[in-house]
């Protein structure tokens, strides 16, 4: 590996000007739409320390990491700042060359800091070992390290036996995960109205929004919402685009344009999912077999050998280890029932599995369906149906629980089913889900339709506090307050 080879992606290294032209920052520009991620705020490009970025496929990780180098350009030396794919890495001896060639390279001509992004890091085996080996002979002083993946296995158990060499991160965490946008993103982008309301009610500021969420249980719960009333209409329309969309910004940007998203872009997302599987040594086959039998249950409890049978897998080993490989790309949210009399998960329970984001729901759905149709007008007949529908707001919920539970108690040892449960007693009683915030379990039950009754809040009652997430009905003022779905994801 000699400085000729690094430079051929990293121009800026002979053209400051060079990362305009850049295929990533040529495509943001002339996007319609534009999104920088809040994640952005959550890297310290300042500290000496380790940051893994992780997410699925399409959600826009490497234009994230060419966003960073283009602003980074304004205030750095541009041989300060190292950027690789990792697609043609083929071992981490040849990881370490890459890096020590960099390193020796720019430390020669400046002592100043350096930030060192590699892409798609988890197709290098161990190259956790490679890191390792560098930091140890170099140190982490004055460096900065980004590795990004499109697998959360490697990266989020590679860094944990990295010991001190993570560095100083921010607040401590130092794997980021980039999803698509939450919903509350998505309305701020698409909505200039939203967003200035969003603003003066200081939702947008992580620590002002934590505050606003725990008062839609007070009675000053009009306070945040009354103002945002008159923009429900606006914000309903928005949803329905997002239980489209996902807030995946390829589909996002089809939409707005042309009212209509391509089955080519549901395709690219499939192609690079089904090769991220392959990575992982598993079979496309038998994953198709497990989506398509999670898919029938549309959500509800189920079992792991009633998953393997109806299948046609021959154990339920095999089932729970697929399962759990589609949780690391990204696809499913497994949620545990939760035993509240013994006040702890029933891990041995049926399982609610879900694919939480409506873009990758609807591709998966329509592939597996029929591959050969239009992805997106099967999208929009199948939201048609008020059932689909309400089996859709409930899985969005679902994920948007899972992410108030980090925001609230950010940590590296995060998991999203040791976070997020639903409950199911001796009576068949349920609350659709139950998520543990740190001052304690918040039930959240969806009732997506148009009339809600008083028997409808009495599962969540039976908790000093819980939310009833319905499609118009807003009842405020309590510990158990009913509110409109577009309306209560604002505040996530």
């Amino acid at each position: 590996m000699n400085i000729e080879t690094l430079a051929k992606q990293n121009p800026w290294w002979a053209d400051k000007n060079a990362i305009s032209q850049d295929p990533k920052i040529v495509e943001l520009e002339r996007a319609y739409i534009k999104w920088k991620p809040r994640l952005l705020k959550y890297i310290d490009l300042s500290a000496d320390a380790f940051y893994s970025v992780r997410g699925p496929r399409q959600v826009g990780k490497t234009t994230l990491m060419k966003m960073m180098v283009r602003d980074e350009l304004k205030a750095r030396k541009p041989e300060n700042i190292f950027y690789y794919a990792c697609d043609m890495v083929n071992s981490a001896a040849e990881l370490v060359s890459m890096i020590d060639t960099y390193l020796d390279w720019s430390e020669r001509i400046s002592t100043d800091r350096k930030l060192i992004i590699l892409d798609e890091i988890s197709r290098v085996k161990e190259w956790e070992v490679a890191y390792k080996g560098v930091v140890d002979r170099r140190s982490l002083t004055n460096k900065t390290f980004i590795f990004t993946g499109s697998s959360c296995w490697d990266l989020k158990h590679a860094p944990e036996r990295l010991g001190g060499r993570k560095g100083e991160t921010y607040r401590g965490q130092s794997h980021k995960i980039l999803m698509p946008m939450k919903f509350s993103e998505y309305a701020a982008l698409r909505s200039e109205s939203l967003k200035q309301r969003l603003d003066e009610l200081g939702i947008t500021d992580s620590a002002k929004r934590k505050i606003a969420f725990n008062s839609l249980f007070s009675t000053d719960a009009n306070k945040m919402l009354d103002p945002l009333l008159p923009l429900k209409g606006e914000a309903d329309a928005l949803f329905d685009e997002y239980l489209l969309t996902g807030g995946v910004m390829s589909a996002l940007n089809q939409y707005v344009t042309r009212q209509k998203i391509d089955s080519h872009v549901y395709e690219n997302y499939l192609q690079l999912f089904f090769g991220d599987l392959a990575r992982l040594n598993r079979s496309e086959i038998t994953a198709k077999k497990v989506l398509l039998s999670v898919l029938n249950h549309r959500g509800g409890p189920v079992g792991w050998a009633r998953l393997a049978k109806e299948s046609g897998i021959p154990t339920s080993v095999t089932v729970m280890d697929y399962t759990e490989a589609l949780q690391t790309l990204f696809i499913l949210n497994v949620y545990d029932s939760y035993d509240e009399s013994k006040n702890r998960p029933k891990h041995r329970s049926e399982k609610k599995i879900q694919l939480p984001n409506p873009f990758f729901f609807h591709a998966f759905r329509s592939y597996l369906e029929n591959p050969a149709g239009d992805y997106f007008k099967s999208s929009q007949e199948w939201l048609s149906s008020s059932e689909n529908k309400g089996l859709a707001v409930e899985q969005v919920i679902g994920d948007h629980l899972s992410r108030l539970c980090y925001n609230l108690a950010p940590s590296d040892l995060f998991d999203q089913a040791g976070s997020v449960f639903y409950t199911r007693n001796a009576k068949g009683e349920t609350i659709d889900f139950l998520a543990r915030l740190p001052d304690g379990l918040l039930p959240v039950e969806v009732k997506y339709q148009n009339t809600i009754q008083g028997q409808d809040f009495r599962n969540i009652q039976k908790h000093p506090r819980g939310i009833l997430a319905t499609k118009n009905h807003l009842q405020i003022g309590g510990k158990h307050p009913a509110i409109p779905v577009s309306l209560l994801l604002l505040f996530i």
